[in-house]
């Protein structure tokens, strides 16, 4: 994690949904206490496929497991928050789900 490259692409009050990059990483925070967000869009610098790293709301972290580790994430050309691409996500209430690239 010692790259320079930061961006936040994403603060969404209504949404309590905060998405940056740190890195190749893209960050998915959803604060809300109630709403989780299916097909949730998320603008990320590089093309190409993406998968789980990190996920709080896993069995270990004591969490529900609703996070799929094998799901891929294919990017799409459509740009999103000021990102050149993005891919779609499903962000359970109160979790954080880290996200790289497949090289």
């Amino acid at each position: 994690m010692t790259s320079d490259h930061q961006y936040v692409s994403r603060k969404h009050e209504e949404d309590k949904v905060i998405v940056f990059e740190k890195g190749d990483l893209v960050f998915v925070f959803n604060f809300h206490w109630s709403s989780s967000y299916f097909d949730y869009r998320v603008g990320c610098l590089k093309p190409g496929k993406y998968k789980v790293v990190l996920d709080s709301d896993a069995g270990l972290f004591g969490g529900f497991g609703r996070i799929h580790h094998t799901a891929e994430h294919f990017t799409s050309d459509c740009q999103h928050d000021n990102r050149p691409h993005s891919f779609s996500v499903y962000t359970p209430s109160r979790t954080c789900v880290v996200y790289a690239p497949m090289n």
